[in-house]
């Protein structure tokens, strides 16, 4: 069963997880740098990190799942996001970047929502907080891809 729980360390951490990518878009909209890096640059590569840590969070899922259709697909995207997570850091397109991370964070809450619902515990407070967090992110990324495109 998916752990559907949120402490309140759960929260804390998912509001400070935040914190980059507002300073990153900040960054990116007043063309300032962070130790010689663009703010589309950090936007980018810890869009990436966190990207392939929700990779990860669905892997640990399947893990503690009994094998179903569902539970392998979500391994196999899983595998998939992380990877893709891994190739915005390869392209030299930085727009291109950001839309791939940005459909990569829709993916993941996707994926964990459709888990929760056959879970039945999609009116869980953890996913509601994934849902929050994944909305905020998903703003900055359509803020940080504006000025670029």
């Amino acid at each position: 069963m998916m752990r559907t729980s949120a402490s309140p360390y759960t929260f804390i951490l998912g509001a400070m997880g935040l914190i980059p990518f507002l300073c990153a878009t900040y960054l990116s909209w007043t063309n300032q740098t962070f130790f010689d890096r663009s703010g589309l640059y950090l936007f980018i590569t810890y869009g990436a990190i966190i990207l392939s840590f929700l990779s990860g969070t669905l892997w640990g899922q399947f893990v503690h799942r009994e094998s179903s259709p569902l539970s392998i697909y979500l391994l196999i995207s899983s595998n998939v996001v992380a990877v893709a997570a891994w190739f915005s850091l390869l392209l030299d397109i930085q727009v291109l970047s950001i839309a791939l991370l940005f459909l990569g964070f829709i993916s993941t809450f996707w994926g964990e929502a459709r888990f929760a619902r056959q879970n039945h515990s999609e009116n869980s407070p953890y996913l509601t907080m994934r849902f929050v967090l994944t909305l905020i992110v998903c703003v900055l990324h359509l803020l940080v891809f504006y000025p670029s495109y």
